[in-house]
């Protein structure tokens, strides 16, 4: 893909203070003196929404946030070494654990890498949402192949670089522009040590950290995913249907079934509006992967329910199943 696109740049900036102080409603456990936070921590301020913890931190006790019911955001300083943050929850530091997601957060993305739930870690969480929460993390533990236990045809890194690992377990040099784009797309952004989840998750946000969106008003017809896929890895610009192509071959490179949907979306103006996104089934289960609209919006569009979907209603008229061949 070509590299003179520009990039969208999305830093932190984190703030550390040396000592733990309370301001408004927020709490900063600073970068020395704090090395446990426990349930007597916060135990006289049940107002506060906001904590950082700081690199100085060693332990954090399962009960440390019981009666928090106003917390919507933890972070963690990137210098501690136990313990990091994600869209405003604590996990361990290589986000393999769920901590604490926050009861007065009403929704966040969990990362792919996660496959369990520590104790106490949805207190006070909504029941609706403590199930999606629950069930998403059940669906990564049972998704954590890596490439090489991975069923069925797709791309596998080797010391030759990628290849295409056929119905038959053969390893073939990427010959087709499609899959000679695709493959480089997952050997920047991938290794073969990562499961097929973390690998899915990583292409989504390098593909929309590689592109921009392209205003175009037509609405393609026949047989047209994998010449759009190929234009948008090429140029890397494209409208949502040049989106939805891509990432569907993308996903299917990596062993997954996909497949590239049209239909309508709420209009920002009112009405409904034309659009593109991409299905993939995981476990027994179709999910939307819509990454224009996550490049548009910041968040809310990967590994989406139809009935969860941000900027539903969304309507499917059309669908199309892609293929390597």
């Amino acid at each position: 893909m070509k590299r003179n696109i520009i990039r969208r740049a999305k830093r932190i900036a984190a703030f550390i203070v040396s000592f733990a102080v309370a301001v408004g409603t927020t709490i900063n456990l600073g970068a020395s003196g704090t090395t446990e936070i426990n349930a007597l921590t916060f135990s006289k301020n049940p107002e506060i929404t906001t904590v950082h913890i700081g690199s100085d931190v060693t332990s954090i006790t399962s009960d440390a946030f019981k009666g928090l019911f106003k917390l919507r955001s933890v972070t963690v300083s990137e210098k501690n070494p136990y313990y990091s943050s994600f869209s405003d929850c604590l996990y361990n530091k290589n986000k393999t654990v769920l901590l604490c997601f926050p009861p007065a957060l009403s929704s966040a993305r969990i990362p792919a890498s996660v496959t369990s739930i520590g104790e106490n870690a949805l207190l006070g969480v909504g029941t609706d949402l403590k199930n999606q929460i629950i069930n998403t993390v059940n669906a990564q533990a049972g998704d954590g192949l890596t490439e090489d236990k991975v069923p069925g045809e797709h791309f596998v890194h080797t010391q030759y670089g990628i290849r295409w690992k056929d119905k038959n377990g053969n390893l073939i040099e990427p010959k087709s522009e499609i899959m000679r784009l695709v493959a480089s797309v997952i050997e920047e952004c991938t290794d073969g040590t990562m499961t097929q989840s973390r690998q899915l998750e990583r292409c989504f946000d390098h593909f929309i950290s590689e592109v921009s969106y392209e205003r175009e008003m037509k609405v393609p017809v026949g047989d047209w995913t994998r010449d759009y896929a190929c234009r948008i890895l090429f140029s890397g610009k494209g409208n949502c249907y040049k989106y939805a192509a891509a990432f569907a071959y993308i996903a299917r490179g990596l062993g997954y079934d996909a497949k590239v949907c049209s239909g309508t979306v709420a209009a920002a103006s009112g009405g409904r509006t034309p659009h593109a996104w991409t299905e993939v089934k995981m476990g027994d289960k179709w999910y939307i992967f819509d990454t224009e609209m996550q490049d548009a919006k910041g968040s809310g569009y990967y590994k989406q329910t139809y009935d969860k979907y941000p900027a539903g209603p969304i309507e499917k008229t059309a669908s199309w199943t892609v293929y390597y061949q």
